[in-house]
């Protein structure tokens, strides 16, 4: 195929694609886009929006607003979301219900304050790990695991909050053991949108037999174009996750917005791009892209 036709095919398989993984200004760390100029460029790119992350703010508020002041003939749909870290008050349940009432749909579990991210930073001292260490705390790190392997007693009423209001449970930057007690317990009180965060990054990397086992709990698996882009894992690590899971158990994004890194909608292009390359289908890229991403934030 030559590169011209590649290009035009890659378009047509990411029409309406939903970037579930961005990161945006305004935020604590320098951003390359705000949430409205990146919700043009999406649009631009025929894809049809993105969840807006930040480490440490909800942004619901802010979807809705540009939501409300650009029209859909102009702009990709931009979704708010909440990351349980300390300035939200961490575990805390009326963040997350906060987040669902303003019309938010993806709640992350700690991500720069979960106690997995500080002892592998403290470890490993990878210049791309560090990118994510925009705002480090001096509050006490945070787990959600009691010393027997439990869950901890607060963890549930936040589950509840998010089973209540139908929202996306994601699982940040906890260790993938923390993770597996997490979607477990969460998938038996009946929440169904589980997405284990980035499985082939560094920091929370789960080998092929604890995805077997989100897998068997229901969760879907992400997959960011951060993290090849910039050689934390082997497109064949990624590959043999697809692969394992099968493409309607995979969620592919960016996790990008670092000033440094290509945009976010270009960068997700080129994922697709490369995937293709090794062997993925237009079919399975769009399901990854576009489909699984739609049912989640439905």
């Amino acid at each position: 195929m030559d590169t011209k036709n590649c290009l035009d095919v890659s378009k047509e398989w990411l029409a309406g694609a939903i970037d579930m993984h961005v990161h945006a200004a305004p935020d604590c760390a320098s951003r390359k886009y705000t949430d409205a100029e990146l919700a043009r460029q999406y649009h631009q790119a025929g894809m049809g929006g993105f969840v807006s992350k930040c480490h440490h703010v909800d942004t619901s508020g802010r979807a809705a607003v540009i939501r409300e002041l650009m029209p859909p003939q102009e702009a990709g749909i931009v979704y708010g979301s909440v990351v349980l870290n300390h300035s939200v008050g961490g575990l805390n349940p009326s963040a997350v219900m906060t987040c669902g009432r303003m019309g938010g749909k993806v709640v992350w579990f700690p991500t720069v304050d979960a106690t997995n991210d500080a002892i592998y930073k403290r470890k490993h001292r990878n210049p791309a790990l560090g990118q994510y260490n925009e705002q480090p705390s001096d509050q006490k790190k945070i787990t959600i695991l009691a010393e027997d392997g439990s869950l901890r007693p607060e963890v549930y009423p936040v589950l509840e909050a998010i089973r209540q209001q139908d929202l996306v449970l994601a699982t940040g930057h906890l260790a993938p053991q923390e993770s597996l007690v997490l979607i477990s317990e969460a998938a038996a009180m009946g929440i169904q949108k589980l997405l284990v965060t980035h499985v082939s990054l560094p920091i929370t990397k789960a080998d092929a037999g604890l995805q077997q086992d989100f897998l068997d709990a229901g969760a879907w698996l992400e997959h960011c174009f951060y993290t090849p882009y910039y050689q934390l894992a082997s497109w064949d690590e990624i590959l043999a996750s697809i692969h394992l899971a099968g493409s309607e158990h995979i969620i592919l994004s960016t996790d990008f917005g670092q000033c440094q890194s290509p945009d976010p909608a270009e960068g997700l292009r080129q994922f697709a791009q490369e995937l293709h390359r090794r062997g993925i289908s237009g079919q399975e890229i769009r399901q990854m892209m576009v489909e699984n991403p739609r049912g989640l934030l439905a």
